[in-house]
């Protein structure tokens, strides 16, 4: 398989966005496999920046659930692997030599994940949301560049991705996307290196891999006995600390509608409802506190939590819980809500993705009692 495109001499500079953009898809589309080390930098728009290298090895497989692939996701510099099989996912710790299982994997989840956020998802597909595409020429190659839909309602402004291509390969060496979030601009760099395209040790690695037979899998703990409801009652008080090390005390929001998510990161309707919830954050920014209470405080879930709200564009409080409050809400599940009124009683509880509408209608009365 050729994928060398653009010769010397030839017409690159002339091309209009829409035609280069479909001479990259057809190259990515006839892409089966590839190697490849990346250095990605996020700079947040606090002013915090996260410098991450990782290697990735993906593959096509047509019967994929997940992106279309299998992949081998490797973070060194904190031990982390994320391998899927098209099928099943296996998160690894690298340092302990374990893994863990994971039946029904969830994009954001994955690609939110320590290891999960070394994929270059622009090797795979574009999004084709874009509401316009230009192309430019520059002494280091091509230039897609995507410009995408204001989404006010989630708070993303201005919103675009470059591609910078490689003369030889035509697949991207750099991905830069931009996007104004609180006012503040948010910036992704990918810069891939050292890619291998087609070798067969990749698909060896992805079809056998060692981790199968080196390491021991962790088995879950089983769920908790249900317990009744808090509906009716006050609300258990508590003092957390938030992802940003600022204390935070229930009881410091008496008067205001108060939304506990209680959340995993490996929790797919957890992820999917956070749009939802920043929505709703949104549209009672003075009258109402959703607040989502992250039940596992490793290193490793906090830095998987961080990418995946970040992907979610999820701003609204984040703390991390304990299993005291675990105990004291009755959470034998995830995602689970509980709405607490202006007078501190609970007027909600449920456990399950699908009762966001009910969250929704009781935010309502709740900032209307």
């Amino acid at each position: 398989m050729s994928l060398l495109l653009l010769g010397a001499g030839q017409r690159s500079s002339a091309q209009t966005g829409a035609e280069r953009l479909r001479t990259y898809r057809t190259t990515i589309a006839a892409l089966n496999a590839v190697d490849y080390q990346v250095e990605r930098n996020d700079t947040f728009g606090e002013g915090d920046v996260w410098h991450h290298t990782g290697q990735v090895m993906l593959q096509r497989n047509p019967k994929s659930r997940l992106l279309g692939v299998s992949f081998f996701a490797h973070r060194p510099d904190i031990g982390a692997s994320y391998y899927y099989n098209g099928n099943v996912g296996f998160d690894l710790d690298d340092k302990v030599k374990t893994f863990q299982i994971v039946k029904e994997p969830y994009a954001p989840s994955v690609l939110g994940s320590p290891a999960g956020q070394m994929l270059v998802e622009e090797l795979l597909a574009i999004d084709t949301t874009y509401q316009s595409v230009t192309y430019s020429t520059s002494p280091q190659g091509g230039v897609l560049h995507l410009r995408y839909p204001d989404q006010p309602t989630v708070d993303v402004l201005n919103r675009s991705t470059d591609l910078f291509l490689d003369g030889t390969t035509g697949l991207v060496r750099i991905v830069r996307t931009s996007m104004v979030r609180g006012g503040r601009p948010w910036i992704t760099r990918k810069l891939l290196t050292k890619v291998q395209l087609n070798a067969a040790a990749q698909t060896q690695v992805l079809q056998a891999p060692a981790f199968l037979t080196e390491y021991s899998p962790v088995v879950p703990a089983p769920a908790p006995v249900a317990a009744p409801s808090l509906l009716g009652r006050a609300a258990p008080p508590f003092q957390l600390v938030s992802f940003t090390k600022a204390p935070i005390k229930l009881q410091a929001y008496r008067g205001k509608v108060v939304v506990l998510d209680f959340w995993e990161t490996f929790c797919a309707p957890c992820i999917a409802s956070m749009p939802k919830l920043q929505h709703m954050q949104d549209t009672y920014p003075s009258q109402v506190v959703v607040m989502g209470v992250l039940l596992d405080s490793s290193k490793e879930a906090i830095l998987r939590a961080a990418g995946i709200l970040h992907r979610q564009r999820a701003t609204y409080l984040q703390v991390m819980g304990t299993p005291a409050q675990q105990t004291a809400y009755h959470v034998t599940g995830f995602p689970h809500y509980v709405v607490i009124g202006k007078d501190g009683k609970v007027v909600l509880d449920k456990e399950g993705g699908s009762n966001m509408q009910a969250v929704a209608a009781a935010i309502k009365r709740a900032v209307a009692n």
